[in-house]
């Protein structure tokens, strides 16, 4: 697979720098190494949703035919789960966003986080081995509101994340299909001829 070099647009890196804490220093030190992965705090121009990778992936499948905008999103090529990057401040209404879902109960739901914790995203213009983090959907200069990127939108992620875990789920077992399962186990297997 062949990656594509994506010039870093100056909203991005002035956006990902407030994230570091030290801009000035951030922004020079990526300057003179574009293909740097960048440590990003959360909570500071975003929170992050994290999850199985496999959910996000068909999430944003779902989001983009539902023709919902797509934020950046992170896959951790080295774990099973990725992260969105969604609006700063997500955090606190996350769980009830995930309550309307209608998330499953027997699930671990996604998490959302926010101030305190940290995020390792790619350069946008890694090198082909690099690789632990790799983008999903790279944040866009070009659709930015404010010099913040487009981000994506909790309540439709967290409706999308629903319908997925709904999609990749396998069926819930219901006391009347066990009690079916174990009276077949049971039951004399019919004898062929």
């Amino acid at each position: 697979m062949q990656t594509r070099e994506i010039a870093e647009h100056e909203i991005v890196s002035a956006w990902f720098s407030v994230a570091t804490g030290h801009p000035e220093t951030a922004t020079g030190v990526w300057h003179e190494n574009p293909h740097l992965p960048r440590r990003l705090g959360c909570g500071m121009t975003f929170d992050i949703v994290l999850t199985d990778r496999c959910l996000i992936e068909a999430a944003y499948r779902l989001l983009d035919q539902y023709e919902q905008p797509l934020g950046p999103a992170v896959v951790f090529t080295n774990l099973r789960s990725a992260a969105v990057l969604v609006p700063r401040g997500t955090g606190e209404v996350w769980y009830s966003l995930m309550a309307a879902s209608q998330w499953p109960d027997r699930l671990p739901r996604p998490a959302c986080l926010g101030e305190g914790h940290a995020i390792l995203v790619p350069a946008l213009a890694p090198r082909p081995t690099s690789g632990i983090v790799r983008w999903l959907v790279p944040p866009d200069g070009e659709q930015s509101v404010g010099g913040t990127p487009l981000l994506t939108s909790p309540a439709p992620l967290a409706r999308c994340l629903s319908e997925a875990c709904a999609l990749l789920a396998p069926p819930e077992r219901t006391p009347l299909s066990r009690a079916v399962s174990a009276v077949r186990s049971v039951l004399p297997s019919p004898k062929r001829t």
